[in-house]
């Protein structure tokens, strides 16, 4: 089924209607290319086929993706912030769709509703939110099973192309996948960027090196130690663990030494120099001394 707002035209007629407009605080830019709604449905519907998995999308606005995903007839969460659209939803989108279920306000303080769900995630997401709304549905969500998550194209490229502490990072729980690039004019209102969906998929093997931190305390160390290794731009890291501030602890500091040493990774490589099996080995190496 495709939202009764889905052109320029109607989403401006509902505008006028309500006396409204996008909000930038919000980062809302509509969608309004059908294609790229296709695309997004047809690459996911064949990563939930278990009948268990729900779905959830976060920032619904005027519905465009939420129809066609309501469509598929699984039990979804759906995620609104702007008054407006929430009443959208209650008046027009709910009572069509009884396996949908509302959450109304910022999505990072009711995200805990799907925590415990075996959920796959759709978001077009703010980008001054992205990072950490993805950080919190890999770190929060056990049975995440994969999202399809609409960012600035430049975001998707840093997370796919260079080697960074939140790249790396989310080494350690999924899989990134650079899909495509949506034109700013597939949008309404134009943004000044283009967009880029990319895919998450969470890690399936086991095993040292596909090694994922397992518990808050773990991610904790797993983040500091990559933010330990990546402070200033190209320093070896012996310099970044020396003078980060984030390795000002001795006891960090000496465990990461000795985590480093036992890896076989030298102190004067850069980080970027690094694999992501280097990476993991070596946050598995640091949990181990800590945890003594």
């Amino acid at each position: 089924m495709k939202s009764p707002y889905s052109t320029i035209s109607q989403i401006q007629t509902f505008f006028e209607k309500k006396g409204i407009r996008a909000q930038k605080k919000f980062g809302q830019n509509f969608l309004i290319d059908q294609n790229i709604v296709e695309y997004i449905v047809n690459i996911a519907k064949p990563l939930f086929i278990d009948k268990e998995v729900s779905l959830a999308e976060i920032g619904i606005g005027l519905g465009t993706l939420t129809y066609p995903i309501l469509s598929l007839q699984k039990e979804t969460d759906l995620f609104e912030i702007d008054f407006a659209y929430i009443q959208l939803a209650k008046e027009e989108i709910l009572p069509k769709f009884p396996n949908a279920h509302l959450h109304a306000g910022d999505a990072l303080e009711n995200l805990f509703y799907i925590f415990p769900k075996q959920v796959f995630v759709f978001g077009n997401l703010p980008y001054h939110l992205t990072t950490e709304i993805i950080n919190t549905l890999l770190i929060h969500c056990r049975k995440f099973q994969g999202g399809i998550f609409m960012v600035q194209k430049e975001f998707a490229e840093r997370l796919v192309k260079e080697r960074s502490s939140l790249s790396v990072f989310l080494s350690a729980f999924c899989d990134v996948k650079y899909l495509k690039t949506v034109h700013k004019n597939c949008f309404f209102p134009i943004p000044k960027i283009h967009s880029a969906l990319i895919l998450l998929t969470p890690k399936s093997e086991t095993g040292r090196s596909h090694w994922s931190p397992q518990s808050e305390s773990e991610v904790a160390i797993w983040s500091r130690m990559l933010r330990t290794l990546f402070w200033g731009k190209r320093k070896q890291i012996q310099v970044s663990l020396r003078e980060s501030p984030f390795s000002d602890d001795p006891k960090f500091r000496e465990a990461l030494a000795l985590a480093i040493s036992r890896s076989g990774i030298p102190p004067t490589k850069r980080p970027e120099e690094l694999n992501q099996e280097q990476f993991l080995n070596l946050g598995q190496h640091l949990l181990d001394i800590l945890s003594k």
